[in-house]
């Protein structure tokens, strides 16, 4: 590939599979292509060359250096995960201190709604995507690589192979399980040699990270959910309410596959603020 052809994969990662909204894809497909042509050895660049990028955005307002260099960072470590270059050189790169965004999860009658859509609008598998996409928690990237073999029905549980190419076993919901069951009853079935993946289109190809992001901000236009809803935002929610429900941190860690616990513990953030919104409805007022 070249340089370009790796910035636009990127972007499709971030778009797709990170959730990220089209305007932040866009302003960082904007800085990257600026600093990919300033650099255009940036596949073997230095850490002290990104140190001196980063010293040139002094006077910028400080939130235009911080978008600009988490563009870079997230850049350099999705090489890196790629195996494409042998080292992140961004790593470690610091970046100006702006307050802590959450992750955007949805609420659960929002969720109910968009996975209680009339089975006349959606096929079965269309279904079952998104119950796999809440239920298991799962990156959009793993569920599109899920094979029939990695189900098991019985046991009522999905193997999926995570970042780094670690595997774990994650429990389906019974609604996940009822849709797939449907869907493989009524469709996968008949396919015409079928690729192995669990996912397929009707020609029997495997789906791409774009088909299910296309799913869906179908389904949220139909339900009338108006949050900027993409694939990653069922995992988010998943973990928000586990979180809220009693679910221990460790437990939440292995069911998303997070290397790091310090990962997870972000939705122990996003929990706090649910018990604040409670208590502060709750708390009886006193005259």
């Amino acid at each position: 590939m070249n340089a370009l052809q790796y910035l636009n994969k990127f972007l499709e990662y971030l778009l797709y599979e990170r959730g990220y909204s089209p305007l932040t894809v866009e302003a960082y497909g904007c800085d990257l292509r600026r600093f990919v042509q300033k650099h255009p050895d940036y596949l073997a660049l230095e850490r002290r060359t990104l140190e001196d990028y980063a010293g040139e955005l002094c006077g910028l307002e400080h939130s235009s250096v911080a978008r600009k260099l988490a563009a870079v960072k997230a850049f350099y470590k999705f090489l890196y995960q790629e195996e494409i270059i042998p080292q992140n050189p961004a790593a470690g790169l610091a970046l100006p201190k702006l307050a802590r965004r959450l992750p955007k999860a949805l609420s659960k009658k929002e969720t109910q709604r968009l996975l209680a859509l009339d089975k006349e609008l959606l096929l079965w598998r269309d279904l079952a995507v998104l119950e796999l996409l809440y239920s298991a928690g799962l990156r959009v990237s793993e569920l599109t690589s899920i094979k029939l073999t990695d189900i098991d029905l019985a046991e009522c549980f999905v193997k999926v192979c995570g970042k780094g190419s670690k595997e774990r076993l994650v429990p389906l919901g019974s609604r996940a399980l009822a849709a797939l069951r449907k869907y493989l009853e009524l469709e996968r079935n008949g396919l015409p040699d079928p690729e192995p993946e669990l996912f397929l289109s009707r020609r029997g190809r495997r789906l791409t990270r774009q088909r299910i992001w296309q799913m869906v901000k179908k389904t949220a236009a139909l339900t009338g959910v108006i949050k900027n809803v993409s694939p990653h935002t069922f995992r988010h929610s998943l973990a928000t309410h586990l979180i809220e429900n009693g679910a221990d941190i460790r437990t939440v860690q292995e069911i998303l596959g997070h290397a790091s616990i310090a990962t997870t513990q972000i939705y122990t953030s996003v929990s706090r603020e649910h018990l604040r919104r409670v208590y502060a409805r709750a708390f009886p007022e006193r005259g």
